[in-house]
């Protein structure tokens, strides 16, 4: 483990200089002095990847709200939360060999302390999430994470944040991704309706340990933004491969994303992240995905974005490489004041000379409506298509349904893969401390491969309890 520590060391100083300067030069080319009237659009904090970005501020920045809360010891504010729901899972490990069903419960307790003084704002959190399955106890789940979000913000156009977190998970995904998704946390929380939705990927019962350092910085300027992060994690396997199929693993992660409005209704966008996979045993890799676009903002009902960009991967030591374009859009319809919907293509394509035994061939980034993953050693065509809707009955109860296709095409072969995902939810604020939901999900995988085609189904019902 030491060689592994050193290596992993020496490359993060050797390769920190070319990343960060690489994401600042991204985010800078598109920069410019624009003077442009205002327009109705949402303000958001962009994620680098396929789909919609986040529409760029136009309003100058307000001063943010201190934290409130109920419950309290000293000058720090609690958040205790407790999520409670049974559920029924017709493949629970999304396996096409190991039909594995049963009902379950789900229990997950939540703690978030916050000190809040106006220019520094502290969140330290700690949550379990367990997963019991009467008649498939070897496939209990019993999750637990802990961090602190710290968050300085010195100026209202500036914050800076820093992100530490542990994380430990009882099941692992078969494919490692190449480019990791954000952390959620209780400091950090996943959307919710239509835009939370993702598919479940095949997973192995391998419990393992995950350590996250995250910074940020955020700067708002004249109708647009900048955002610049980098990460480094640790994950360690309770079964580690020395064989190099699933070995503990450094990642270093670098990310930027910027966006302007350059006329009234029009506004750029674009965004970077570049990821070295540093393993145990075997290969470094080496992940990245650029893309820029253009979009609108809500012009009568509707409102659109375009992108397109490249996505790449390559494997030290004559591994190979792999890489290709990727290119989509969104388009936003908005009937009624209470119902929203969108409709979105994303094409993924994907030339490889990496073969399927050689470490480092990680899962393809932004699929996340994909029941399975596709690795990198690949040469496919993804192409997805999704419909997502959200719909508010009333100021306690709303609804959402997610409908998605992602055809798998794999180059210089006839074979064409297929994932479906249907998800339907509704959700009641029955107090203002108490809500009920009710779920379903199902998703399908068809493939002309023996032994790789399945289909999952499941049902949630559970409350949340805020104290």
């Amino acid at each position: 483990m030491s060689g592994f520590r050193q290596h992993f060391m020496l490359r993060m100083a050797s390769d920190w200089v070319p990343r960060l300067a690489f994401c600042l030069a991204l985010s800078a080319c598109i920069f410019g002095d624009s003077d442009v009237a205002l327009a109705q659009a949402s303000t958001g904090q962009p994620q680098v990847g396929t789909g919609a970005p986040s529409v760029p501020p136009l309003d100058p920045p307000a001063e943010r709200a201190l934290a409130t809360g109920t419950l309290s010891i000293g000058q720090w504010l609690l958040s205790p939360t407790l999520d409670l729901y049974t559920l029924y899972n017709s493949n629970i490990q999304s396996s096409p060999t190991i039909d594995l069903k049963s009902s379950g419960f789900h229990y997950h307790p939540a703690l978030q302390a916050e000190l809040d003084t106006g220019i520094y704002d502290t969140k330290l959190y700690g949550n379990v999430d367990s997963t019991l399955y009467p008649t498939q106890n070897e496939l209990n789940t019993f999750n637990k994470q802990a961090g602190v979000y710290e968050t300085y913000a010195p100026l209202r156009d500036l914050t800076l944040t820093t992100h530490l977190d542990y994380t430990h998970n009882t099941l692992a995904n078969v494919v490692i991704t190449s480019i990791p998704t954000p952390i959620t946390s209780p400091a950090t929380p996943p959307p919710e309706g239509a835009a939370g939705v993702v598919a479940t990927q095949q997973t192995v019962v391998n419990p393992n340990d995950n350590y996250t350092a995250t910074v940020t910085a955020y700067k708002e300027f004249n109708r647009a933004f900048l955002k610049l992060g980098s990460t480094i994690a640790f994950t360690q396997y309770e079964m580690a491969s020395t064989s190099g199929t699933s070995p503990n693993y450094y990642k270093e992660v670098y990310n930027g994303q910027a966006g302007f409005w350059f006329s009234p209704i029009l506004y750029a966008f674009a965004d970077a992240i570049d990821t070295n996979t540093i393993p145990s045993v075997k290969f470094v890799s080496n992940a990245y995905l650029t893309r820029g676009g253009i979009g609108t903002a809500q012009i009568s009902l509707f409102q659109a974005a375009i992108y397109y960009g490249q996505q790449g991967t390559a494997v030290d030591q004559g591994g190979g490489t792999a890489g290709g374009d990727i290119y989509g859009g969104t388009v936003f319809f908005f009937p009624t004041a209470i119902w929203n919907m969108s409709l979105s293509v994303d094409r993924l394509r994907n030339r490889s000379d990496i073969t399927g035994s050689t470490p480092g061939a990680s899962g393809l980034p932004g699929l996340a409506l994909s029941a399975s993953s596709v690795t990198s050693a690949s040469s496919t065509q993804i192409t997805t298509i999704a419909y997502k809707s959200d719909y508010t009955f009333s100021q306690q109860t709303s609804a959402h349904i997610v409908v998605s296709d992602s055809r798998i095409a794999f180059l210089d072969m006839s074979r064409v893969d297929n994932s479906w995902l249907a998800s339907a939810g509704i959700k009641h604020q029955v107090r203002d401390d108490l809500s009920l939901s009710l779920d379903y999900q199902y998703t399908r995988y068809i493939s002309e491969q023996p032994l790789t085609s399945f289909n999952r189904s499941l049902v949630t019902l559970g409350a949340h309890y805020k104290f």
